[in-house]
């Protein structure tokens, strides 16, 4: 009986930690996501947390770990628990299960960056300023240039970063950011034993249709940036209807799982 006593006094103290746990973790949270704790800052240490909650430091920690899962902490070592600069990290854990869980297929992938792109094109010719528009010239002019595989995917994923940016909303920046990236990294997969020479026309064939938009934006020309746009999606679209098992891939098939994987937490795929 003493024995069955102790069982579940340890079980009650192990929930009890647990919800304070989480109450520490919404709390921490609240203040981020309000500003009481600004990006960028550095948070208290762990001490002047078990202090001012009455836990302990392992509890604290646990809180810690939590807030780096969900994208709103980082931890340098030997330096502390730092608010994380962008949110980035908010959007690509979440996203990246959704369109597993729901075997989005690569056509549905585009089909989305497309309309997304073209409002963030749309914000973009009314409020991007010259700053803007030379990064989006820098990166189309990269495109041109590529050598390598990785060449292909920093500059492309850069190129479509860049309009979005340039739309001045952060939310629309992250989406488009984080599904141009794994559109990118998921169409290069296919080519990926390919050598220099590959890499060099197949950037250079699209870098024409990327230098139309750059002049349209300059200009302030809604249609013509539209129009540019929409070839330049067109062509990525008939690209990857011409091999078919990037055409009929789902982004729950688990040969694809290392390239989810590496779009959300930055590890490379093999």
């Amino acid at each position: 009986m003493a024995a069955r006593e102790q069982s579940a006094a340890a079980v009650s103290t192990t929930v009890m930690r647990a919800r304070v746990a989480d109450q520490i973790i919404d709390t921490m949270r609240d203040r981020i996501l309000t500003g009481v704790f600004p990006r960028g800052s550095k948070l208290p240490t762990e001490r002047e947390f078990a202090d001012e909650f009455g836990v302990s430091t392992p509890t604290i920690r646990e809180a810690i770990r939590a807030l780096t899962s969900l994208g709103l902490v980082e931890v340098r070592h030997g330096s502390g628990a730092y608010v994380r600069t962008n949110s980035d990290g908010l959007l690509r854990g979440p996203l990246g299960m959704l369109v597993q869980l729901e075997s989005v297929g690569v056509e549905d992938l585009v089909g989305l960056i497309q309309v997304l792109d073209l409002y963030a094109l749309d914000l973009a010719v009314e409020a991007a300023d010259d700053e803007d528009i030379e990064i989006i010239r820098d990166a189309a002019e990269r495109t041109a240039h590529c050598q390598t595989l990785d060449d292909v995917q920093e500059s492309v994923s850069a190129f479509l970063v860049a309009i979005s940016a340039a739309s001045h909303q952060p939310l629309l920046e992250a989406l488009c950011g984080f599904l141009a990236s794994m559109l990118v990294r998921l169409e290069t997969s296919s080519y990926r034993q390919r050598g220099g020479t590959f890499w060099r026309n197949w950037a250079a064939s699209t870098a024409p249709m990327r230098m139309a938009i750059v002049e349209a934006l300059d200009d302030r020309d809604r249609e013509r940036a539209r129009a540019a746009l929409t070839e330049l999606h067109d062509h990525v679209v008939n690209r990857i209807r011409s091999v078919p098992a990037l055409r009929d891939a789902r982004l729950s098939d688990p040969g694809l799982s290392p390239f989810v994987r590496e779009i959300v937490f930055g590890t490379r795929a093999g």
